[in-house]
C-alpha cells in the first residue's frame, strides 16, 4: 500500500472508466485522493468507483460527455459543492476512430474526435480552473500521446488532437501558474488497453523488440507519471510534457542493427 500522499485531495478523472483512465483513478484513490470518476458510460464509471470502494477508497461517479459543457459544469458544480474544492483534473477522456488516410477520411469522424479531446479538455478546464484560482491551488494533466510528437498513419485526427493538448498545456501553465495552479501533460506509448487490443494481437512482439526495455506498457505506469504530477511536492514543476513509453521513441531500425551486432 503506497503513502497517503494525496490525502484530502479531491480528483476529478475524464474518461475513468476503463483503460488509462481507470488505472489512473485506481492510483489517486491508493494514493487517498477523493475520486470523482467520470466517463460517457456510466456503467464503467460506476465500475471503477466501486473496484476503489472494495479496496478502501473513496469514489463517486459521474455520467459526463465532456463535449457539452453544460454537463461538465453542472458536475463540477455538484462536485464542489459536495466538498468545497476540486484540487486535480485529469484531462483523459479520448478514443480513436479507425483507420483511414486523410483524403478519404470521413469529416464526421474529425469533427467528433476533436471535440472530445479538444472540447472536452477546454470545456474540463474551464469548469474546473475556476474553483482551482479561487483556492490558490490546482493540477491540472492532460493524457497526450506519441501520435503527438511523429504523427500517427492513418490517424490525423488524432494526432492532431494530441499535438494540440501539448500546446494548451504549455499555454495554460503561463496562465494558471500564478495562481498556484500546475498543467503538465503525460505521452503514453504502447499501453495495454481495449482500445490497443487489435493492434497488440497482431504485433506485440514486434513492439516489444522496438522498446527498449522489452514491455508492453500498462495503465499503472502511465498512472505514476499522473499521480507525480499531482503531488503537492511538484508545486515548481508545470508546462512539462513527460513520455511514458519505456523509449519506445527513442529506437530505430539502426539501434535495434547495433544492439544485435554489439550483443554478439
Amino acid at each position: 500500500m503506497s503513502a497517503k500522499t494525496l490525502q484530502g485531495h479531491v480528483a476529478v478523472v475524464t474518461g475513468g472508466g476503463s483503460g488509462i483512465g481507470r488505472g489512473i483513478c485506481l492510483d489517486l484513490a491508493e494514493k487517498g485522493a477523493k475520486v470523482m470518476v467520470t466517463d460517457i458510460n456510466p456503467e464503467t464509471a460506476g465500475e471503477t468507483a466501486e473496484i476503489i470502494k472494495k479496496a478502501g477508497g473513496y469514489a463517486e461517479s459521474y455520467k459526463m460527455d465532456v463535449t457539452d459543457a453544460d454537463m461538465v459544469c453542472n458536475a463540477a458544480e455538484e462536485i464542489g459543492r459536495k466538498h468545497g474544492k476540486i484540487d486535480i483534473l485529469v484531462s483523459n477522456a479520448g478514443f480513436s476512430t479507425p483507420p483511414v488516410f486523410c483524403i478519404d477520411m470521413d469529416p464526421k469522424d474529425w469533427d467528433k474526435l476533436i471535440k472530445v479531446h479538444l472540447y472536452g479538455a477546454f470545456n474540463c478546464v474551464k469548469a474546473c480552473g475556476k474553483m482551482m484560482k479561487d483556492s490558490g491551488y490546482g493540477r491540472i494533466v492532460f493524457t497526450s500521446s506519441l501520435a503527438g510528437v511523429f504523427g500517427l498513419t492513418g490517424n490525423i485526427n488524432y494526432a492532431a488532437a494530441k499535438t494540440a493538448l501539448v500546446g494548451a498545456t504549455y499555454t495554460l501553465a503561463k496562465e494558471l501558474g500564478p495562481y498556484g495552479i500546475t498543467v503538465n501533460a503525460v505521452q503514453p506509448g504502447i499501453i495495454r488497453t481495449p482500445i490497443t487490443e487489435g493492434p497488440l494481437k497482431a504485433m506485440e512482439e514486434n513492439f516489444k523488440k522496438e522498446t527498449p526495455t522489452g514491455q508492453i506498457g500498462e495503465p499503472e505506469d502511465v498512472a505514476n507519471a499522473v499521480s507525480f504530477f499531482c503531488l503537492p511536492q511538484s508545486q515548481f514543476i508545470t508546462g512539462v510534457v513527460m513520455r511514458v513509453d519505456g523509449g519506445y521513441m527513442l529506437q530505430s531500425g539502426m539501434d535495434q542493427l547495433m544492439m544485435h551486432i554489439c550483443s554478439n
